[in-house]
């Protein structure tokens, strides 16, 4: 048994029964589901099933929940802070997506806090961050004017860094623009959610959260398990079998991304199709579905989306196939050629605004430059240590 397998074995939203763990390496299950970002809600399985876990993973799933346990605290202390300051905010992923998907928020690992605010409250936003010691990263720079309608038209979100703690949050104003609405649903179509005693937050409702998940982890070419694993939870606890869900998912634009989360999850969990699913068929559900199981499986599951030769072009291959409509392809070729990392390290007039586009392949250039020779000098670095 492949440690890619077990992994999967153990993400699997119903219960069976699990191969012998004691069979595969102790470090291969880790590298994994480290990869992947399962730690936790793989040892969890281990534990249900009454197997050991592996040491080197229960260190990383120890080290996830304490993370997870943290951001908990912050993601809730950010949404009552902004709330107060009169913006409406949602809690996407991460504590409160582990809530729903499986019934814990310290399960699910992930790497930042991620909110979702209207477009009109993001200067607010940022104000009351930098207030509370949130360190804005991305943009580098103070934008105003037309420069920041353009930073907004071309990234989806901002990256902000705790001084003290070192967390990180990204601030989105849209959710994915593979989508065909992708900004935040009106209030009253969201849910609320508690994730401690006496405090909740605002999330996206099930059917809208479907769709985002999938459209999300698509785009990405699936590139980490833990996406489909969230999407194949949602389906299996879904009291229709997920039949709704996938109503909704295709009637919005999203039925390729939709239709590979259910093909893949199939696959992967032997889940069953929602009831009234109809495989998508043509080339696009074709592309997807090819690059996922390379993408996911790379390095026997181990490798890195990042470390293989096709980093670049294939989550923007996996986009252009997954987008709604030409409005959604046509938003992921405006990333192509503006990109808002450009528009806050280069800061040109009014005027010039239309050079941009220009200037995109020189610095793309520079920074993959820059890029390599820091990896090169930390390797040399290593070596030299050694």
């Amino acid at each position: 048994m492949q440690a890619f397998e077990l992994v999967c074995a153990c993400l699997a939203p119903q219960a069976q029964a699990l191969p012998d763990s004691a069979a595969v390496d102790p470090e291969l299950p880790a590298r994994v589901a480290r990869r992947h970002q399962v730690s936790a809600l793989v040892a969890a399985r281990l534990e249900q099933a009454g197997q050991a876990v592996p040491a080197p993973l229960a260190r990383q799933a120890e080290a996830a929940r304490r993370r997870a346990l943290r951001q908990l605290g912050s993601a809730l202390d950010l949404a009552d802070a902004l709330e107060r300051g009169g913006i409406p905010v949602v809690l996407l992923k991460g504590v409160a997506l582990s809530q729903q998907a499986f019934g814990s928020p310290l399960l699910r690992g992930a790497v930042d806090i991620d909110l979702l605010v209207r477009p009109q409250d993001v200067a607010a936003a940022w104000q009351m961050l930098g207030r509370a010691g949130w360190r804005q990263v991305t943009p580098s720079a103070p934008l105003e004017g037309a420069r920041l309608a353009l930073f907004f038209r071309a990234a989806k979100d901002s990256l902000h860094r705790h001084a003290e703690t070192g967390q990180v949050l990204e601030l989105h104003w849209r959710l994915s623009d593979e989508m065909a609405q992708p900004l935040m649903p009106p209030l009253e179509a969201l849910e609320s959610l508690a994730l401690a005693p006496g405090r909740s937050v605002r999330v996206l409702s099930d059917p809208a959260l479907f769709l985002y998940l999938c459209t999300h982890g698509a785009a990405h070419g699936w590139a980490r398990i833990k996406w489909l694993a969230d999407v194949a939870a949602l389906l299996h606890r879904s009291p229709d079998g997920g039949a709704q869900l996938w109503a909704n998912a295709a009637g919005a634009g999203g039925r390729i991304a939709a239709g590979s989360a259910v093909i893949l999850a199939q696959e992967l969990f032997g889940l069953a199709p929602p009831p009234g699913f109809v495989r998508p068929r043509g080339v696009r559900i074709a592309g997807v579905l090819w690059l996922a199981r390379r993408i996911m499986r790379a390095g026997e599951g181990a490798r890195e989306l990042e470390t293989t030769p096709w980093r670049g072009w294939a989550e923007m291959l996996a986009k252009l196939l997954v987008a709604a409509g030409w409005r959604g392809r046509l938003a992921v070729l405006r990333r192509l050629v503006l990109a808002g990392e450009d528009i806050a390290l280069v800061a040109l007039p009014k005027g010039l605004i239309w050079l941009y586009p220009v200037l995109r392949v020189p610095l793309l250039v520079h920074r993959r430059t820059a890029r390599w020779r820091r990896l090169r000098g930390a390797r040399r670095a290593g070596n030299t240590a050694a």
